[in-house]
């Protein structure tokens, strides 16, 4: 009758490693979901809902400034994106992601990337002597929690990457 309650113990035990892991699994797969949709929301129209994947209280800090109101950051973002398009109406903006390195630990993660902004001009604007394609190569580090079940971005901070 021992063994049986140690051989019941040690099962446990091994179901809820096995339980714990499985979570923790999902957990990097939700962070890398979030990743990847700001990444996908990263076009002259997808600000919006970019900053559904924010928390109210997210610190942004892009070219040395510290932008600690989310809604305020997220309307310069706007207004830029609106001047964009009207100077280069039919421009197009494709944001690439590489190398998401992700630790969780809880109900916080931090995350590190690489993103890739591609801006492609209109026909106009390369006859007139633009570029057809400019590119903003970036290295970005991210702080997410987890609130109410949703990882939320928390923490945002991008720095110019050297191109070799």
């Amino acid at each position: 009758m021992k063994n049986i309650s140690n051989i019941s113990k040690l099962l446990i035990l091994i179901f809820s490693l096995f339980s714990l892991s499985s979570l923790y699994a999902d957990d990097m797969d939700d962070v890398e979901a979030v990743i990847n949709m700001y990444i996908d929301f990263e076009t002259y129209d997808g600000i919006d809902d970019q900053a559904e994947l924010m928390a109210s209280d997210r610190t942004y800090i892009v070219n040395g400034v510290t932008y600690s109101n989310n809604d305020r950051s997220m309307e310069l973002q706007n207004a830029s994106n609106r001047v964009s398009k009207r100077a280069f109406p039919g421009a197009v903006r494709i944001t690439t992601v590489e190398d998401i390195k992700i630790r969780i630990n809880g109900d916080a993660a931090i995350a590190s990337f690489y993103r890739v902004i591609n801006n492609i001009n209109n026909a106009d604007s390369v006859k007139a002597g633009a570029t057809v394609m400019n590119s903003l190569y970036q290295t970005v580090s991210m702080a997410l929690f987890k609130r109410d079940g949703d990882w939320k971005i928390v923490h945002t901070h991008i720095s110019p990457t050297i191109n070799n």
